[in-house]
C-alpha cells in the first residue's frame, strides 16, 4: 500500500496540534486537517487550567492572563471559601494558545490543510477525504487520529454515539476593579449536573458561563438572570457570547478501529464534573504517541491484515483507562450525588461543611483535576453521609458504598 503520510490528524486544536508536534519531532510525517480558517476561533473554553499543566505542555508566559489561588463556592443562600497560599490555577488565552500550539507543530515539520471539511474517513484503508474550496482531496496515511472535537467525524465513523452537555459563556466587562485571584462557582438545583462559573480573566474582564442539560436558549436566559440578580457588579457589559458542546465519557465507546484512534474531545476524554479536557488531553498525547510509534515500527503497518496493529491500539485504550478511569468514575459519583440535591439541601450541605471545618479539608486536599483525592479523604473520615440531610442517606449509600 502507498501512503502520503505516516499520520493524518483530523483536528488542529490543542490536543491534535500537540500530538502533531510530538510526532514531527521524531521525524514522523504528519498532516493536520481542520475545518477552521483560523485556529482557536470561535472560543469554546472557560480557559482555566490546573497549574500542573505546565509539566505536560508549553504555555508561554504571555498567554497566562491571570493566576488564582482558590474559589468561592456558592449555593442559593450560603457561601464557602477554599484556597491555598500558592497559585492553583492559570487563566489562559485559549485562542492564542491554540494558535501557538498549531504554529509550533508546523515549525516542527507538520503539514496542514485549513478551511478543510472532512467528508469521509476509511479507517481500513487509512483514507481521509476532505473538501477545500469545493475541491475534493484525498490523503492516505498509515494511521488516522481523530482529534476533531465533540462532533468528531472520525468517532462517528467507527460507530461511537456520544451524549453531550450544552455549554454557554459570556465575556463580560465591568468597571475598574482590583486584581482578582479567586473564581466563583455557583451550584444551583436547576443547573445540575453543571454549574455557573465566574472567572476573572484579566483586568476588568470576566468569563461567565455554565454547562447543564438545558438548551442554549435556556442557558442564555439563566446567564442573563444571573447577571441581573446574582452578579456582584451592577456596572457590566456583555462583550461576546460563545457556545459549545461537552461530550460525556462512556467506557462503552471505542478509542480505536483499524488504522484510526481517538483522542481529546473526540474520545470524550474530559472531566465529568467540570467538562475540562486540556490536562487529560495533554497527558494522553504521550500515551497516543507511544502507541502510534509502536504501530509505525511494525512491519504489519503496510499490510491489509492489521491484527498486530489492533493489539497495539488496544493497549492505547487500556493504558488510558488504567490512568484515568478511576478518577472519571469518582467524578461521575460526585455528579450523581449533586443531582439528588435541592437548593435547600445545598444550603444545609454548605452549613455542615462550615460547621465541620471542611473548608480547611477542601483547601488542603482539593484539586480541580484529581478530585478523587478529596473524595477519598471525605470517605475515610465518614463525612459523605453526615453532611447531607438524613433523607438522602439511602440514595447516597447506593452511590458511594455499593
Amino acid at each position: 500500500m502507498n501512503f502520503d503520510y505516516d499520520v493524518t490528524i483530523v483536528g488542529a486544536g490543542p490536543i491534535g496540534s500537540t500530538l502533531a508536534y510530538e510526532l514531527a519531532k521524531e521525524n514522523i510525517s504528519v498532516c493536520l486537517i481542520d475545518k477552521k480558517k483560523l485556529i482557536g476561533l470561535p472560543l469554546q473554553c472557560a480557559g482555566i487550567v490546573n497549574k500542573s499543566i505546565l509539566d505536560f505542555n508549553q504555555i508561554p508566559d504571555e498567554l497566562i492572563l491571570n493566576k488564582v489561588k482558590g474559589a468561592y463556592l456558592h449555593s442559593k443562600n450560603q457561601s464557602l471559601s477554599v484556597s491555598k497560599e500558592d497559585d492553583q490555577a492559570l487563566i489562559i488565552d485559549r485562542v492564542a494558545l491554540d494558535q501557538f500550539l498549531y504554529e509550533r507543530a508546523i515549525e516542527a515539520g507538520a503539514d496542514s490543510h485549513l478551511s478543510s471539511k472532512v467528508v469521509n474517513v476509511d479507517t481500513l484503508e487509512g483514507q481521509v477525504v476532505f473538501q477545500t474550496d469545493s475541491k475534493a482531496n484525498t490523503i492516505k496515511s498509515k494511521v488516522i487520529v481523530g482529534a476533531d472535537g465533540p462532533l468528531s467525524v472520525v468517532s462517528s465513523t467507527i460507530g461511537n454515539d456520544f451524549n453531550y452537555y450544552c455549554a454557554s459563556q459570556y465575556l463580560v466587562e465591568v468597571g475598574n476593579i482590583e486584581e482578582m485571584s479567586f473564581v466563583d462557582l455557583y451550584a444551583y438545583e436547576d443547573l445540575f449536573p453543571g454549574f455557573i462559573w465566574v472567572i476573572p480573566a484579566y483586568k476588568n474582564i470576566f468569563r461567565i458561563g455554565l454547562f447543564s442539560n438545558h438548551d442554549y436558549k435556556r442557558q442564555n436566559e439563566i446567564l442573563d438572570d444571573f447577571l441581573e440578580n446574582d452578579f456582584k457588579y451592577d456596572d457590566y457589559n456583555v462583550i461576546e457570547k460563545y457556545k459549545g458542546k461537552i461530550p460525556i465519557y462512556s467506557k462503552e465507546n471505542k478509542l480505536f478501529e483499524n488504522r484510526a484512534l481517538l483522542i481529546g474531545d473526540a474520545a470524550a476524554q474530559v472531566k465529568p464534573t467540570t467538562g475540562g479536557g486540556l490536562l487529560i488531553g495533554f497527558k494522553t498525547v504521550q500515551i497516543a504517541k507511544e502507541a502510534i510509534m509502536d504501530a509505525l515500527n511494525s512491519k504489519e503497518i503496510l499490510e491489509d491484515d492489521n491484527k498486530i496493529l489492533q493489539d497495539i491500539f488496544k493497549t492505547y485504550q487500556k493504558d488510558f483507562e488504567e490512568k484515568f478511569l478511576k478518577e472519571i468514575s469518582y467524578q461521575f459519583k460526585v455528579q450523581k450525588t449533586l443531582c439528588t440535591l435541592s437548593d435547600d439541601d445545598l444550603d444545609y450541605f454548605f452549613i455542615k461543611l462550615k460547621e465541620k471545618e471542611c473548608d480547611e479539608l477542601i483547601s488542603e486536599y482539593g484539586d480541580i483535576d484529581d478530585q478523587s483525592v478529596l473524595v477519598k479523604e471525605f470517605l475515610k473520615r465518614g463525612l459523605i453521609l453526615s453532611l447531607l440531610p438524613a433523607i438522602h442517606k439511602k440514595e447516597l449509600a447506593k452511590i458511594w458504598l455499593l
